[in-house]
């Protein structure tokens, strides 16, 4: 073979064997690139599941309630514990954030959302998961909370919360009535009558007479225990609990009546704020929904803090370190 051939040999050995390095070279970068990626989205994976551990945790832990309402009706900002936390992961933040917001109608839609912010081995990932926060069984907008509203297991739950009156422990001024009583507007005050039987020696017999006991102001909450309260003007924003015999007298109220079990209703009445009626025993009050009465009082009802989730989401977060 002449020198020629052999060097033409020679050069295209040496191509050739170039060439598949380049080839190999690829392969090889793209399988390491391949397992990287692969390795970061497996981690990133993760990365989201640990986030939402840790919110999961937050929703389940004992005090998740207590916070909550502390953080609605106190604007309490701190940030948030854990009981426990999933391996591998450091927890940057945890907190509530206010997301009420307007919509098309104007209408104001209570909405709140609990972040978090983690770092899962080296990857970062932040989320949040938003809900209501206004229980919905005080939004119905015909302003009556009764039984066909809720499922019968969710009903007795309330029926016991209601029947204990020691929600009403974080209000103002609760008066307690036992006996026949008269609720009134004279002389530019709320005054609640002790209605009395005494004896008339003019007409030598036994006659009705008002002695005036209480003296109402804002925010008081009237709870009648038994026998018979007439209602004979409108009133101030109010809580009524209903025990007994109630009259109305063709009034406008406002604020929320609570019937109770053995409540009794005489005339009709018509009511500006919201009615509890869990033992439907409501035969003369005409409810107009009213949101306002839960803006003084909806920091004593019974559940009316209660979160419902509706979205979670995920989003990057960079790494300043």
């Amino acid at each position: 073979m002449s020198k020629r051939k052999k060097g033409y040999i020679y050069i295209f050995t040496i191509l050739l064997i170039s060439l598949l390095a380049i080839f190999f070279y690829f392969i090889y970068s793209y399988m390491t690139s391949s397992t990287y990626i692969n390795k970061n989205r497996l981690e990133s994976i993760q990365a989201n599941y640990a986030l939402e551990s840790t919110i999961n945790i937050k929703l389940s832990q004992d005090d998740f309630q207590d916070e909550l309402e502390n953080f609605i009706f106190n604007k309490t900002t701190n940030k948030l514990s854990l009981e426990k936390i999933p391996e591998d992961t450091e927890v940057l933040s945890l907190n509530f954030k206010l997301e009420d917001y307007r919509d098309e109608n104007k209408k104001l839609v209570d909405m709140v959302s609990l972040n978090s912010q983690i770092k899962y081995k080296n990857t970062l990932v932040g989320g949040k998961v938003k809900g209501h926060y206004m229980n919905r069984i005080y939004k119905e907008e015909d302003g009556v909370l009764n039984s066909s509203k809720v499922s019968p297991d969710y009903l007795s739950v309330l029926k016991e919360k209601f029947n204990d009156d020691k929600w009403l422990d974080k209000g103002k001024k609760k008066i307690y009535l036992d006996g026949d009583f008269v609720y009134d507007f004279k002389n530019g005050n709320y005054i609640i009558y002790e209605e009395l039987e005494v004896f008339d020696e003019k007409s030598q017999s036994y006659v009705k007479k008002l002695n005036p006991l209480y003296k109402l102001k804002d925010n008081e909450t009237i709870i009648q225990k038994s026998g018979s309260l007439k209602i004979l003007s409108i009133n101030p924003i109010q809580i009524l609990i209903i025990n007994d015999k109630v009259m109305f007298n063709d009034n406008a109220l406002s604020g929320i009546i609570i019937l109770k079990e053995n409540a009794q209703i005489a005339n009709t009445c018509t009511l500006n704020g919201y009615l509890i009626d869990l033992y439907d025993r409501n035969s003369g009050i005409g409810v107009k929904y009213s949101s306002q009465v839960f803006r003084i009082y909806g920091y004593l009802l019974p559940e009316y803090i209660k979160f419902q989730p509706i979205s979670l989401n995920y989003y990057d977060i960079e790494d300043n370190t």
